[in-house]
């Protein structure tokens, strides 16, 4: 109980510290020279610190601390499941394939990792090895949820295979309708094919019914353009507005911005 009872108010302070830092810009933490009890129990800390600089937003310091709980707990998944996504919040692609390969070391039977290396090798261009694995998290389920379909459909999409990107994508529709990840892979098709209206509509569709739409920035990027190019100025300006806040590092998005805001040709 007195375990519990410190892992609890070590957890309080460490978030209190993160937002402390965050505001001050200070990276030195009291909560680091007060630890003591085991390598389990300082990992958990160290967790909660992280998930609390994501939370704020400072992924630099989100990973550094998933890194540390990682040192003192090696198996501690969702140390790499955070890492991996606050990597891939700073458009490192790499790391966070780099987490999800030490995650399918650890659980070697779970379709997840399977699906999550996909989609970070479809990201890095390995599209022979992003095939391999999403076929290998199909064939591992009774039942493949549609996001697993959505995958393969975005590897075909990327190989420029349209003709098997519709079909599986068709497929995945079919398992759920209102599926997010397949939502935003069918606006991808339409941007390519320069069908704007299409991405706006299924774009809106994963607004009003995705749980996490909101926070997707690549979502919002596509409609971002979307506006743009269809003569919507100051709506695509807002909605870049609202990608910079989630990804306020990439330097790219702020360029983007600027070039909406001149009226000049955008990419």
């Amino acid at each position: 109980m007195k375990k519990i009872l410190f892992i609890l108010i070590a957890i309080i302070f460490s978030m209190n510290i993160c937002a402390v830092n965050a505001e001050t810009g200070s990276n030195d933490s009291t909560l680091e020279k007060l630890l003591t009890g085991s390598d389990e129990e300082r990992a958990v800390i160290y967790y909660t610190m992280a998930s609390t600089y994501s939370e704020l937003k400072d992924h630099k310091s989100a990973v550094e601390y998933y890194t540390k709980a990682i040192e003192l707990n090696p198996k501690m998944i969702g140390a790499y499941v955070g890492r991996a996504k606050d990597c891939g919040d700073m458009g490192d692609w790499q790391c966070s394939l780099d987490n999800y390969e030490s995650i399918k070391k650890l659980r070697p039977n779970d379709p997840n990792a399977y699906w999550a290396t996909s989609l970070y090798k479809t990201n890095t261009k390995d599209l022979d090895g992003a095939m391999a694995d999403i076929d290998k998290a199909i064939s591992m389920v009774k039942k493949p949820n549609a996001t697993f379909y959505a995958q393969k459909a975005w590897v075909y999409l990327e190989k420029k295979d349209y003709n098997n990107a519709v079909k599986w994508a068709k497929k995945a529709l079919r398992r759920d309708f209102r599926d997010e990840y397949t939502l935003g892979l069918i606006s991808v098709m339409a941007y390519e094919n320069g069908r704007f209206e299409d991405v706006l509509n299924v774009t809106n569709d994963c607004l009003k019914h995705g749980k996490v739409a909101k926070e997707n920035h690549v979502l919002l990027l596509l409609r971002a353009k979307a506006f743009y190019y269809t003569g919507q100025k100051e709506k695509a300006i807002k909605q870049m507005e609202n990608v910079i806040k989630l990804v306020p590092e990439n330097e790219e998005y702020i360029l983007l911005k600027d070039k909406m805001q001149k009226g000049e040709k955008i990419d």
